[in-house]
Parts: C-alpha cells; structure tokens; sequence
C-alpha cells in the first residue's frame, strides 16, 4: 500500500468512525437512562439528510445554518418521541422496542410519501481535492471528518464538563439516587432523546454529500450502531467511541482490498471474536 492509498484510506476511516460515534452516543444515552433501544434512531438520522437535501441543496440556505437546522428539527422529535411513546414504556422495555419498529414503518412511509422514494443527490459543500504530502484529498470527506470531530468534542465537553451532563450521567448511572439528589429525571430523559436524536439528523446532514438520501437509508447507520455498541459495552459512552473507531478503521482499510458485502462479512468476524473474548463488549461492565 502507498502512502497516497494509506493516507485517503485513514481520512475515510477517521470520517466513518466519527459518524458511527455520533449516532451510537445518542442511543447509549437513551438506552443508559431509559433501558430501551430506539431502532428508529436510522429514521432521525435519514430525516437530517432531507433537511440537507431540500433546504441546502434545493433553497440555497447556507448550509451550516442547515446543519443547525437539522440539530433543533432532530431535537425536536426526540423530544416528540420520548413524550409520546418512550416515556410510557419506561417500565415495560420490549413494549418501547415494539413501538420503535412500529416507528420505522411511519416514518419511511410518511417520507416515501412526501419525498419520493429514488435516490436524491446533496452538491458538493467542500468541493474538488486538497494537495497535502504530495497526495490529492477529497475536500468534502476532510470537512465531513471536521464537522464531526467538532460534534464529537462539543459531545464530550457538554456530558464531561457541565452541570447537566453529571445530572445525564447520574440518572444513567442510577435513576433512584439521582431522584433523591435532586435531578429531575424527566427532564433528564427528555434531554437525551433530544440530544441524541439531534446528532443523528445532523450527522446525516453532513454525510448527505458524500451518500446519497432515500427514505431507507437510516437502515445501515443504526446497524452499524448497534454493533459499535455491543462491541464496545452497553451503555459504555467510551466504549462506544472504542468501537466505533473499531469498526472504522476496518471498513476504511478493508474497503480498498474488497466490496462491501466482504466488508460486512469482515465486520462481523471481528465483532463475534472480540465477543467471544470479551462477552461484555471491550468497556462493558456487569449490571
């Protein structure tokens, strides 16, 4: 492998990983608080890719007013969601994860209806390469890779650094302790649906570029979520960043020797060894 091979092989993976991140943060959240998997997680995610799609790519808006856009609109549904269906199956798990499969059904119907069900094109943002080391990079995967390692950081500061990331972390950590400490938990849980589902519709507009957008294409990011994860231990947030840099690197290098059927295949190998070795996932810990 040459250096120009290995370098765009690194910045793909680095892109991959850190969108995987992002969608795998806003379901540890929600499954740490709530206990329960939200499978129209992809559904969020697909919608901020028709954000981006019509007002950046058909009206013109500025498009990191767009991104911006597509955070409060995924922040707004989460919010929905949670209040109207999650919340009242905070004790009763398999019935949430029945609704969220029901959800998915919704929502690609209602946007196969209103949008179309053929594949649609977002414009470049970043357009044409950047020469570095003597090798030619795509702009656009470098803006898309900055644009979520910016969200990665303000992630880790808001849950690392204030006040309401402790309170997110206590009610995770123990919802009955936190209760007597003074966190109010629903408003806690609220809070990560919305931010969860706000970085899956912004990571979905960032990548909207690069992939194209259909009402199904929320299927393969929350799969792949899934797996980072489980690999990484459930309700871990480090362990999800572990996996899915994981998960990243293997697509990203493993993309360049083999199709993308192969690279599942790969994926799930990797997966299933470390599970074997690890059944807790890398960061897991016993409930």
């Amino acid at each position: 492998m040459d250096f120009a091979i290995f370098l765009q092989a690194t910045i793909d993976a680095l892109m991959i990983s850190m969108s995987y991140i992002l969608v795998a943060l806003g379901l540890t959240l929600m499954f740490g608080i709530l206990r329960v998997f939200n499978f129209a997680h992809g559904e969020v995610y697909m919608i901020g890719g028709f954000v981006a799609y019509y007002f950046y790519g058909q009206f013109n808006m500025n498009y990191f007013i767009t991104l911006v856009l597509s955070l409060l609109i995924g922040g707004i549904l989460g919010l929905i969601f949670e209040r109207l269906i999650f919340r009242p199956f905070r004790e009763r798990p398999f019935n949430g994860f029945i609704a969220s499969l029901g959800l998915i059904w919704i929502l690609q119907t209602i946007a196969a209806t209103s949008f179309g069900v053929l594949d649609k094109s977002v414009p470049a943002v970043f357009p044409g390469v950047i020469r570095a080391l003597g090798v030619s990079l795509s702009a656009e995967r470098l803006g898309a890779l900055t644009i979520g390692l910016f969200m990665g950081l303000a992630m880790y500061l808001l849950i690392q650094r204030t006040r309401t990331g402790k309170a997110l972390r206590a009610v995770a950590q123990d919802r009955e302790a936190a209760s007597l400490q003074g966190v109010n938990v629903n408003r806690m849980t609220a809070f990560a649906f919305a931010l969860g589902s706000s970085l899956a519709a912004a990571v979905g507009a960032f990548m909207s570029s690069i992939y194209l957008v259909n009402p199904f294409i929320g299927h393969m990011p929350v799969v792949k979520a899934f797996i980072v994860i489980i690999l990484g231990g459930m309700g871990s947030l480090p362990g999800a960043v572990l996996g899915g840099i994981i998960l990243g690197f293997i697509e990203g290098f493993t993309a360049i020797y083999f199709n993308i059927g192969t690279v599942s295949t790969i994926n799930f190998v990797v997966v299933i060894f470390i599970l074997l070795v690890r059944p807790k996932g890398l960061l897991g810990r016993e409930e």
